[in-house]
């Protein structure tokens, strides 16, 4: 009788032994699953901090610049892009050109402060558990704040100084037009230099980049507003072109301009000289047949994605996506049709091919992804300086 019961006693220890280890390995998954959708959460978080901070700087920006805004207005633009992104606003508050903390809540005073140029704002998201909830577990909080600021923009390359804007864009990848020497713009050989780092740009590292025109979305002249291509060149216009954007083709024919383009390089082929000027060239990564950018390019109507499909477009009167631009420092330009020194030293890759239609020599040292610098100085109330929101932190 007792040598039964020690048995059933042995038994009722051995499962709760197994239900702990249950529990146990149940919390240890459900620290992977719920540890990794945490993750996501606070990714989730942290972008939404950043749209709400920049949608509070946008307002105070428009004040700087003769606008009318309030702090209802700054805590209102923050407020709602915060829920927006299906996150709550936990606070936020003005600061100066730099970033630094005002203590002034934007939803507790009536005038912008004289002083404020930025917004930190802090967002909150609760989030259901999955496995941890056997733990106790239920729900979890992710957290995060964002400061975005106005700054003045610095012109690239101001006009002034002799530097251009050229209306020809250039895949990220390019091949030699007959499907051979693939490069990557700023990678493989194609690598930026930088002669203030003691790069020494010669005929070792010149590029070659060919005007191809064998597929879609390989090389297209691009319409800026600014009339024919030889005006782009010479007498751009003075506009802003953001970036990124999808970019309209022009007719034009580029023949015509190799006079205007060797305007910016100097006489020795090969050699880096200072008449070889910094050109900024639009690299593209898809074609459209259709304009994506919503109205007046707003920036919040972007998108990268084509409704005709990827590389739809193909031939005149196309898009263009423009993600970035590359500094490219200009020694030669060959687009009068058969040109030999697309295929000769110095430089490489040789254009090749048939689809080759001339090509530019030069080395790239630059990669820009907005259109200029942001400065963070103190911005006077009414300035006619063009401003611009940046992220602090």
């Amino acid at each position: 009788m007792n040598r039964h019961r020690h048995a059933r006693s042995e038994a009722g220890q051995v499962l709760v032994i197994v239900g702990l280890g249950m529990i146990a390995f149940i919390a240890m998954v459900g620290l992977v699953i719920d540890g990794g959708n945490a993750w996501g959460q606070q990714r989730e978080t942290q972008n939404a901090a950043d749209s709400a901070a920049k949608a509070g700087a946008v307002v105070i920006q428009r004040g700087l610049t003769g606008g009318t805004a309030t702090c209802a207005d700054v805590a209102a633009a923050a407020d709602t892009t915060a829920g927006a992104n299906g996150v709550e606003l936990e606070s936020a508050e003005f600061t100066t050109f730099d970033g630094s903390p005002m203590g002034v809540d934007v939803a507790m005073c009536g005038s912008i402060p004289a002083n404020a140029q930025g917004v930190l704002a802090t967002t909150t998201q609760d989030f259901d558990t999955f496995l941890m909830q056997v733990i106790g577990f239920n729900q979890l909080t992710a957290s995060a704040d964002a400061t975005a600021v106005v700054g003045v923009v610095e012109d690239i390359c101001p006009a002034e100084d002799g530097c251009g804007v050229l209306p020809v864009t250039f895949p990220r990848s390019l091949d030699s037009c007959d499907g051979t020497n693939s490069r990557i713009i700023g990678e493989d050989e194609w690598v930026l230099l930088n002669e203030e780092n003691g790069d020494v740009l010669d005929s070792s590292n010149l590029a070659i980049m060919p005007l191809c025109k064998k597929a879609p979305g390989a090389v297209g002249w691009l319409d800026y507003g600014c009339g024919n291509l030889a005006n782009h060149i010479e007498n751009p216009c003075n506009d802003e072109i953001p970036i990124p954007a999808w970019l309209q083709t022009n007719p034009g024919n580029m023949n015509n301009v190799e006079d205007e383009l060797n305007g910016f390089t100097g006489p020795t082929p090969g050699l880096a000289e200072d008449e070889d000027l910094i050109v900024r060239i639009p690299i593209h990564d898809n074609t459209c047949r259709t304009d994506v950018d919503g109205p007046d390019n707003d920036p919040l109507l972007y998108s990268t994605t084509c409704p005709d499909g990827d590389w739809s477009g193909n031939g005149n009167n196309i898009y263009y996506n423009i993600p970035y631009w590359a500094g490219f420092k200009l020694d030669g330009a060959f687009v009068g049709g058969s040109d030999p020194e697309c295929n000769q030293a110095p430089g490489s890759p040789f254009a090749g091919g048939n689809g080759a239609t001339g090509c530019l020599k030069g080395w790239f040292v630059a990669i820009y992804t907005a259109p200029g610098a942001i400065i963070i100085g103190p911005i006077p109330p009414g300035t006619s300086e063009p401003t611009g929101i940046v992220l602090v932190n």
